[in-house]
């Protein structure tokens, strides 16, 4: 679960939402697997930050975490991402052209557009 909000104070109401329904629910959220990331603006972002807590216990505050295969940091740039992403299309563009290299150029673009947009891309009509 990943809850997202602007301040200290939403994060710590949402998680109070969180713990009630688990509460009535029979469930406990577990503490040491729960993590948060300060997402920074530049130079709006100061370096403490207002103590989190689930169940009463400290939840841990990191840097950068993976979530559904993506790399969050709390870098605006997102470049390790960004890095990780290209590698990955250079990866599947190659394992492409030398499986179908015989392929005529319309079976490629629709290969291409099956196997290596993203879910970040958009898909253009004029291909």
């Amino acid at each position: 679960m990943v809850l997202l909000g602007p301040t200290a104070r939403s994060i710590g109401e949402m998680l109070i939402v969180c713990e009630a329904f688990a509460a009535s629910h029979g469930l406990t959220y577990n503490v040491k697997k729960c993590e948060f990331v300060v997402f920074k603006a530049a130079g709006k972002c100061t370096d403490t930050f207002p103590s989190i807590t689930l169940n009463g216990m400290s939840v841990k505050q990191v840097s950068r975490f993976k979530y559904l295969g993506h790399i969050l940091t709390n870098d605006p740039k997102g470049d390790d991402e960004v890095e990780r992403e290209r590698r990955a299309l250079a990866i599947r563009g190659n394992m492409l052209a030398r499986r179908f290299a015989r392929c005529a150029d319309q079976v490629k673009i629709s290969l291409f557009k099956a196997y290596c947009q993203g879910l970040y891309t958009s898909r253009a009509a004029s291909w």
